[in-house]
């Protein structure tokens, strides 16, 4: 019995040699390929040149608003009174009572951030696990779902 399979293994990998009017019909098709599609190396350094740059541009301006978003987060206190001694010095200008609205608007808003913050919080440490655990699963099975439906490149 494993003679006979060892046998139908080495006879099934044996290589033989390929027709050479159909290795001549392939090596013509991929010329004409080749030939009716040239590569532009120079685009394709430029693409790439932007797509860094692009990325580098994209990560820095998320970076520099979370930054923004940190610190009117965590510095409120230190934001609210720069708005009041903003609104001290702009007091003597003409439309001050409109901008003291505007102030006092942004200050209760500043205040229920705070609340917000901390319901915020106990929110996030009830369900952060479940999020992360859905999304980690969506990503696995999504990017196996896309190395099944890719398709070879030639």
């Amino acid at each position: 019995m494993k003679g006979t399979d060892k046998a139908l293994w080495t006879h099934m990998f044996q290589d033989e040699p390929i027709p050479s009017a159909a290795l001549e019909d392939f090596q013509t098709q991929l010329m004409a390929h080749i030939l009716a599609h040239p590569v532009d190396f120079g685009e394709e350094k430029r693409l790439a040149e932007r797509r860094k740059w692009g990325i580098g541009l994209a990560l820095s301006l998320m970076v520099a608003g979370l930054a923004f978003v940190a610190f009117l987060w965590l510095e409120r206190n230190m934001v609210s009174q720069g708005l009041n001694v903003v609104l001290v010095m702009l007091s003597g200008l003409t439309y001050v009572s409109n901008l003291q609205q505007i102030a006092t608007r942004i200050l209760e808003t500043l205040t229920v951030l705070r609340e917000l913050e901390t319901g915020l919080s106990l929110l996030w440490g009830v369900v952060s696990w479940p999020i992360l655990g859905v999304i980690s699963v969506f990503v696995i099975f999504w990017s196996a779902n896309q190395s099944y439906d890719e398709k070879p490149s030639i």
